[in-house]
């Protein structure tokens, strides 16, 4: 497991964004050690584009980052800060992120984030269903049922 900020771990870091908070910290760890996508990034280079439509949830783990929100507002990014992860109903911000220095970005699509606050209500849901990175999308393969088969063997003889 990768140390971000001589404290906190990539896991601890996602647990402290609020829509991931319910996580367990075991999940987490999980997440980053199996799926999670790293970006590193030199500096001077954008890590995020005023026209990203993707919704994707950047999470700066490590190095320095400029977000320009327009409107003169801009805020220096430093590991633990997040931006992005907007919903299509939100509307779109026109907001780009530059590293100031190299950088690490963890990047979790808005399924991923979708997934793991599933994932984190099981607890306290009576299903207690798990969650399983390798499967990230269910199987939408019918299988026949043995009764049908049956059925439309009768009716072809």
């Amino acid at each position: 497991m990768t140390i971000v900020a001589d404290t906190k771990t990539y896991a601890e870091l996602l647990r402290d964004i609020p829509a991931l908070s319910a996580c367990d910290p075991d999940l987490l760890d999980r997440f980053v050690t199996e799926v999670v996508l790293s970006v590193h990034t030199a500096a001077g280079r954008e890590i995020r584009s005023p026209f990203d439509s993707s919704g994707n949830l950047f999470v700066l783990v490590g190095g320095s980052a400029f977000l320009d929100a327009g409107d003169d507002v801009g805020v220096v990014l430093e590991p633990g800060d997040y931006f992005g992860g907007e919903s299509a109903h939100q509307g779109h911000r026109l907001m780009s992120v530059v590293a100031e220095e190299d950088s690490e970005v963890l990047v979790i699509t808005p399924e991923q984030v979708v997934q793991l606050q599933q994932a984190g209500s099981r607890r306290r849901h009576p299903s207690n269903a798990d969650w399983s990175p390798e499967v990230a999308t269910p199987s939408l393969r019918l299988l026949p049922s043995r009764r049908r088969l049956a059925v439309l063997a009768r009716a072809g003889s």
